[in-house]
Parts: structure tokens; C-alpha cells; sequence
């Protein structure tokens, strides 16, 4: 099957990849109700004719996960929506406002690995994505980059670390690593966005420890 976005976003791929998502379980690792809630944006994107998905690295001054490759996104305001919340934190640390993003549904929620935060990941396009209009909020993002989806399905590419006796999806991006909850969501997602004949998980192929992973080894 081709990876070309006249076929992976088209919108009889699009309707598939919604109702996959909706068949989706939440994922936790243990029972107790964690105290907060956040969202992040997974951001489809499409440059140089292929389908990438967005990601950004953190900025190492941040108190939480700094140095550490993440979706856009952060915790929820009171009374906002986990879309809302999704779209407001995109604008502020890339720059890309809310009437740029086609939103296509929220995904089943995910518990982070400090286990007091719920994250709802909302699955969206950059409309007409240009890499140049970004804009990188200093305080917050260190780098902003872009995988494509045929570097994401490479099993080369693949590996795992294992938490809470759980095999937790690894994807090596060049000089980047996409592990933890972000290499998670990515996984969840792929599942559900591309045929099972294109995209084939090996994970266990390879296995980091955690201190391979922590910002001082990348």
C-alpha cells in the first residue's frame, strides 16, 4: 500500500483511522484516579509530498520530562475542552493557531508515567503545514521536527523499554528517541492509522535501559 497523502489522508482513510480509535482501550498502569488532566495534539502533517507526524523536543530549563521528545500540549484549564486545551497549548509552544488544525477525534485516554496525570492525546492535520510559519516558544521548546511515516514504520527503528513489566514502544528518529508515553500514543496511533500491512511493530527487536534514554543520552 502506498504511504502518499492521496491515500493516507484521504477521507475514506480518515473515517477508518476514527472508528480504530474509538475501538481503542485507555491505557493504565494502575487503578488509582490520578489528580490531573491534560492534553496533547497528535499533529499529521504533510511536506515534500509524504505524511510525517510533528513532535517537539522539550527545553531542557523545564522543571518536567526537559530534554525529552513530546507531543505539543500540557495541562487542562478548568473548564476547558481536552481539544481546546490541545489547540491552545499547540499555539503557544509552535506556533500554529487553532483555525490551522483539523481535528479529527480525541483518543482514549493514557495514563503518564508519574501516574497522577490522565492524558487525552486529540488527533489533528496542519492545514497546508509549512515548517517555516512555525513558531518555537524559547522558554518551553528546544527544537520542533517532523518524522515521516515510512521512518516510523521502519523496523529498524523499532525498540522498546520495558516499565511496569510492560514492553513500552521506542521509535529511534536520527539523533532523537520517541519513548515514554509520546512513544506510546505514536504506537496507539499507528496501529490505527495505517493497514497492519504497512505498519508492523518489532519491538522487542531492541531493548534500552532507562538511564540510555534520560536527556543526558541523547
Amino acid at each position: 500500500m502506498s504511504l502518499s497523502p492521496q491515500v493516507l489522508m484521504s477521507s475514506v482513510a480518515r473515517e477508518r483511522c476514527i472508528a480504530n480509535i474509538k475501538e481503542l482501550p485507555g491505557f493504565f498502569f494502575n487503578k488509582e484516579k490520578p489528580k490531573h488532566n491534560a492534553s496533547v495534539l497528535v499533529p499529521l502533517c504533510v511536506q515534500n509530498g509524504e505524511v510525517y507526524l510533528l513532535y517537539t523536543l522539550r527545553s531542557s530549563n523545564l522543571k518536567n520530562h526537559s530534554g525529552q521528545v513530546s507531543f505539543p500540549g500540557g495541562k487542562k484549564d478548568e473548564g476547558e475542552s481536552v481539544v481546546e486545551t490541545a489547540l491552545r497549548e499547540t499555539e503557544e509552544e509552535i506556533g500554529v493557531p487553532p483555525e490551522k488544525i483539523d481535528v479529527w477525534c480525541e483518543m482514549p485516554q493514557v495514563q503518564g508515567r508519574n501516574k497522577d496525570m490522565l492524558i487525552t492525546p486529540v488527533v489533528g492535520e496542519i492545514i497546508n503545514f509549512d515548517p517555516n510559519a512555525l513558531r518555537r516558544n524559547f522558554n518551553e521548546v528546544d527544537e520542533i521536527f517532523t518524522v515521516p511515516m515510512k521512518e516510523l514504520c521502519d523496523v529498524r527503528n523499532h525498540a522498546h523499554l520495558k516499565y511496569e513489566k510492560q514492553p513500552i514502544p521506542i521509535f529511534l528518529c536520527e539523533k532523537h528517541k520517541v519513548w515514554g508515553i509520546t512513544g506510546l500514543i505514536t504506537h496507539l496511533f499507528l496501529q490505527c492509522f495505517l493497514p497492519p500491512e504497512v505498519y508492523k511493530g518489532d519491538f522487542l527487536r531492541k531493548r534500552f535501559a532507562l538511564d540510555e534514554l534520560l536527556p543526558s543520552k541523547l
